[in-house]
């Protein structure tokens, strides 16, 4: 993949009357000066309205995360990654993340591409995939057990052989990826702890509403995003694109 290394994070928001403020923040304000960095392939953010009804497993179940981050870095990746991290950290001294005050995040971690694929009506290649249009994912954190087993190995197999292509079939999907766990993300939130080395990291990008084509996604490809012996899923939910200025998914008060 062009992307070397990428960061995934998750956050909620305690008070309903600041999504709109936190929204316009983010998506007018920290994206842009992010994505002006040379070393950022691309960032995109993703929301889980109230619509999506999330289904997720583990210690994840309670959590009730509305967005979801996620940035792709270039080579250099370290260098890369640390002009990012020198962004976030002047910002602050800027006055310009006012969210610290009313969110909560728990980052994912930064992680590794593993594989992207594109459905053959997209046209483009696998690595355009998340800078096309589309209106939603549907994303997957999950923890492989004993992830070098000859068990966890059959699965992911059968992850690539037989899901992935069923998935490419639906008119809805425009590309899937998977991505592993490279590092902790602390610093920019709290840390998840304990060994993350299985933690497996799935987008399906859709052309058609998330929540619609959530079912077909599970008809096509039983099994793939529910909890078994060989992988554990913490947080599996369809999630809308985020359109500037349509920010009113969480009642009156947002929009």
């Amino acid at each position: 993949m062009t992307a070397r290394r990428c960061f995934l994070t998750l956050t909620r928001l305690d008070d309903p009357a600041r999504h709109r403020e936190y929204n316009a923040w983010h998506q007018l304000d920290h994206l842009p000066e992010n994505l002006a960095l040379p070393g950022v392939l691309w960032g995109d953010r993703w929301v889980c309205s109230p619509d999506c009804a999330p289904y997720v497993a583990g210690e994840e179940a309670a959590a009730g995360y509305q967005y979801a981050v996620m940035y792709w870095f270039r080579d250099p990746v370290e260098r890369s990654i640390q002009d990012w991290t020198e962004l976030n950290q002047r910002a602050v001294w800027w006055g310009r993340r006012p969210e610290l005050a009313y969110t909560h995040r728990r980052p994912v971690g930064f992680l590794t591409p593993v594989r992207a694929h594109s459905a053959p009506a997209a046209l483009v290649a696998p690595d355009v995939v998340p800078m096309r249009p589309h209106r939603g994912v549907h994303l997957t954190v999950s923890r492989v057990a004993r992830p070098g087993s000859a068990a966890a190995v059959s699965w992911l197999a059968r992850y690539e052989r037989e899901i992935v292509p069923a998935l490419l079939d639906l008119p809805a999907v425009a590309g899937v990826s998977s991505y592993s766990f490279h590092s902790s993300g602390a610093g920019f939130g709290t840390a998840s702890g304990g060994d993350d080395s299985g933690v497996l990291v799935r987008l399906v990008h859709l052309e058609g509403d998330p929540v619609e084509a959530t079912p077909a996604l599970r008809r096509a490809a039983p099994g793939w995003d529910t909890s078994s012996s060989h992988e554990r899923i913490l947080f599996a939910s369809p999630m809308h694109a985020i359109a500037p200025w349509r920010w009113d998914w969480f009642g009156a008060a947002d929009g």
